[in-house]
């Protein structure tokens, strides 16, 4: 890991993704990639999703989204949803490119899943005030337009034991 001092301008970058972990507890790891410029956001299921499953979380995941920025009348160029089976838990991945990204959409993804998964969902608790929550959201998107405009590299932000790591790799 590194410290921040080594950043450089990417500290920024580094902060957006503590406050993205911070706001949802729900997300188990996020990592922005400078190559593609994608922001992956992965959620833990406490089971194994059967494949007719995924595929039906996948499409109405997708089709809200969609949904969301057809109403708003903002182009959507990336999407990708995929799943990896455990022993007994599944990793679900949410990838979206960062140049469209809202924070409400992370917000939307989250309660397609809580709906459909409920106490399966593995979440992290927090403390935060609604009028935090409000906030945290806000910086997450001025942290999301620097991201697009700095080279911060590929950052990875994961939950351990109730602390965020951030590693720039």
């Amino acid at each position: 890991m590194l410290s921040s001092a080594s950043w450089g301008s990417s500290t920024r970058g580094l902060g957006t993704l503590i406050a993205v972990m911070m706001r949802y507890p729900e997300i188990s790891s996020v990592q922005y990639n400078v190559e593609d410029s994608t922001l992956s956001c992965t959620f833990i299921l406490r089971r194994n999703l059967e494949p007719t499953v995924y595929h039906a979380m996948a499409d109405q995941l997708t089709e809200v989204l969609e949904t969301y920025r057809a109403v708003t009348r903002r182009p959507l160029r990336y999407i990708k949803v995929t799943h990896v089976v455990m022993d007994q838990a599944t990793e679900i991945e949410l990838v979206r490119d960062a140049d469209t990204l809202s924070i409400e959409e992370v917000g939307m993804a989250i309660e397609v899943l809580r709906d459909l998964f409920e106490q399966d969902l593995m979440t992290d608790s927090h403390d935060l005030l609604e009028e935090e929550l409000m906030l945290q959201e806000e910086n997450i998107q001025a942290g999301l337009e620097v991201l697009k405009r700095d080279d911060a590299g590929r950052l990875v932000a994961l939950r351990d034991e109730g602390r965020v790591m951030v590693f720039n790799t």
